[in-house]
């Protein structure tokens, strides 16, 4: 998210992006993709960005009324410096385009025409994250933020809806508001200097009984204090329960939480990573909750596994690895529940012998709170260079595991590339194949920031997987527009296992 900059420096995205992004040169109407392509190894390939400045962090969602139905949201440094929408309706050859329109609505007060306001109240809006409902629904969770006062923020979570396929959204402002799942004000619980802000929720709807789940980290403002909170609706997220906080407000640094349900919808699983009182993540937790409606009752959160060295990108403060610094994904638990094996998989990313690997932790679904429970795995072992910033997911029917994640083993560790990964044998053993046709060296390509740019690839991806194909959404590098190279795409891929 875009919260650790300075206030300066939020100022400056603004005026960057209305000095380097000509209105004359952006596309004004749906368009075939210009770099579809694929890959030696079968894997297609597009860019969906195409515009001329940066877009990152990049969930996808599938609409399980219609499997040609893709959305993929971003963080959106055009115009409206607030949260990108992409939709695709013919399997993701072809997508809706970033540019003029292609914004959440009544988030920030801005629009990708300087002459037009927005509807939303937000200087800027972040953390994206996107589902579908079992009727076809569309949802988009974003977070809207104003500025008021040094490096101090009022903000809301909020959630739009599309009954269109992910093709229109809610206009927001008066005539049809967004649903404000939770809201902060500026001054905070404690007197820290920064106030509140909220980091990297998450949405999950389950597929049985449409429930929608969403949790977030709220950090207090008093250093790294940040208890995790979930709040969940039962009416397609007109409304949503008050939220409930999970871990004690005392404990620190956790963050990174995400939600699924199993088979039936009858538990929902949250796992999350804790600082155990300061640092990034060197333990993992998960937290188990059963019940019809939105009055669930959370388990005390049980430790599972632990990080040897938890993979911190995020200079000048830590950056762990080999190469140029850059701001990208760390270490953090994704979670996936099998239907077929009643299992819970938790991915990650940690540095072993060092370098950074992916790991799998399982336990059955009905003891997960048993830390005895859960077993230990490397995932997809042998890689000759750093695998980041892992994305999970399970095919219900099947119960095959497919994954994507940074890797730089094509490279000699130094330029980032896509790999895929599936498991037919719940996880005992993975075939991988890389999907990019070329690696990018992420020091060297950002987002606008100040007056000049960030390496920034984004926090996190997405991926989803259909019963004869994965897809997945992530970051990349568009076309070069000159100085600063601030032009980083949406790219899609999908493989058939």
């Amino acid at each position: 998210m875009r919260l650790y900059v300075t206030r300066s420096a939020l100022l400056g995205v603004f005026v960057l992006a209305a000095c380097k992004d000509s209105q004359s040169t952006r596309p004004t109407a749906p368009y075939v993709s210009r770099s579809a392509q694929v890959t030696a190894s079968g894997a297609n390939v597009v860019d969906i960005g195409n515009d001329t400045t940066a877009q990152n962090e990049t969930p996808i969602a599938v609409n399980p009324t219609n499997s040609q139905n893709f959305i993929v949201g971003a963080n959106d440094w055009n115009y409206n410096d607030g949260c990108a929408v992409n939709a695709s309706f013919d399997g993701g050859k072809t997508w809706t385009p970033t540019v003029p329109n292609g914004f959440l609505p009544g988030v920030t007060r801005y629009t990708n025409d300087t002459s037009v306001a927005g509807t939303g109240t937000g200087d800027f809006g972040g953390d994206p994250a996107v589902a579908f409902g079992k009727d076809g629904t569309a949802y988009y969770l974003c977070y809207t933020y104003r500025v008021s006062g040094y490096s101090s923020y009022k903000a809301q979570l909020l959630l739009s809806t599309s009954t269109d396929g992910g093709r229109t959204w809610l206009t927001g402002g008066s005539k049809q508001p967004l649903t404000v799942v939770a809201q902060w004000d500026a001054s905070g619980i404690t007197k820290g200097s920064t106030g509140q802000f909220q980091d990297h929720e998450s949405i999950w709807v389950d597929p049985t009984d449409g429930r929608i789940y969403v949790t977030w980290a709220q950090f207090h403002g008093n250093g790294s204090n940040s208890p995790i909170y979930v709040a969940v609706s039962a009416n397609g997220g007109k409304t949503f329960s008050t939220p409930a906080q999970i871990t004690a407000s005392t404990v620190r640094s956790n963050q990174d939480a995400r939600i699924v349900t199993n088979g039936d919808g009858t538990h929902a699983y949250l796992t999350f990573d804790n600082g155990v009182q300061g640092g990034k993540g060197a333990v993992m937790y998960v937290s188990e909750s059963s019940g019809p409606g939105t009055s669930l009752t959370w388990s005390a959160p049980v430790q599972f596994a632990a990080f040897n060295d938890p993979v911190c990108l995020f200079p000048p403060y830590c950056f762990n690895v080999s190469g140029g610094p850059f701001r990208g994904p760390g270490s953090y638990p994704v979670p996936a529940f099998d239907p077929t094996r009643q299992r819970l998989y938790v991915a990650y990313a940690d540095i072993v012998g060092g370098l950074a690997q992916l790991f799998l932790a399982s336990a059955p679904g009905d003891g997960v709170t048993d830390p005895r429970n859960w077993t230990i795995i490397p995932m997809a072992p042998g890689a000759s260079g750093d695998r980041l910033n892992v994305e999970m997911s399970i095919e219900r029917g099947s119960g095959r595991i497919d994954f994507i994640s940074d890797d730089r083993s094509y490279s000699n560790n130094t330029l980032v590339d896509i790999t895929y990964g599936k498991s037919t044998d719940g996880g005992a053993t993975f075939v991988t194949q890389r999907v990019t046709r070329q690696g990018f060296d992420p020091s060297q390509s950002g987002v606008p920031s100040g007056s000049g740019f960030r390496p920034f690839i984004g926090d996190y991806n997405g991926i989803i997987s259909l019963p004869t194909k994965a897809a997945f959404a992530w970051t990349g590098v568009g076309k070069p527009l000159g100085s600063p190279p601030i032009n980083l795409d949406i790219f899609f891929g999908s493989v058939t296992p």
